[in-house]
């Protein structure tokens, strides 16, 4: 049997970059591992039924605004996000709603479920690439160049 012998330089090269992938590693494991918590997975409604152990785990729920749910209570908005198959998830927001915002409209939500009702710290409004702000309408209409409805 022959034993292949290596010179130092191709030993210290090669060394060198188990150090250089060892320390790749452990910074990869480490931020991933401090993030763990920062991460917000998307899920619609549907999904959350097959999830366990989903209560204080932080959540990004999207679909549709249910019809006739959009409500303002105690300081709170109340709504309800629906999916294509009908499954819905009860949200609470106490801060205020984006513009945006109305019942039969895209939307996503950033929170944690408490006690089965989902309590939202974020709201996203989703829009067409059609939407343009009031002000720049106004504007617009001002200066006499508003082409729109």
């Amino acid at each position: 049997m022959r034993i292949i012998k290596l010179n130092n330089q191709i030993k210290k090269r090669f060394i060198f970059l188990l150090i250089i992938f060892a320390c790749f590693s452990a910074s990869i494991f480490l931020i991933s591992y401090s993030l763990k918590d920062q991460i917000a997975y998307f899920v619609e409604p549907t999904d959350l039924k097959s999830m366990d152990g989903i209560e204080n785990k932080y959540l990004r729920v999207g679909g549709l605004v249910k019809t006739n749910s959009l409500k303002f209570l105690d300081g709170n908005w109340i709504f309800e996000v629906v999916d294509q198959n009908q499954n819905s998830v009860n949200v609470v927001f106490s801060k205020t709603l984006p513009n945006l915002v109305e019942e039969n409209k895209g939307i996503i939500v950033e929170g944690k479920f408490i006690d089965n009702i989902f309590v939202a710290e974020i709201v996203l409004a989703k829009h067409d690439e059609n939407y343009m702000p009031q002000s720049a309408i106004d504007k617009l209409k001002e200066e006499g160049k508003w082409r729109g409805n």
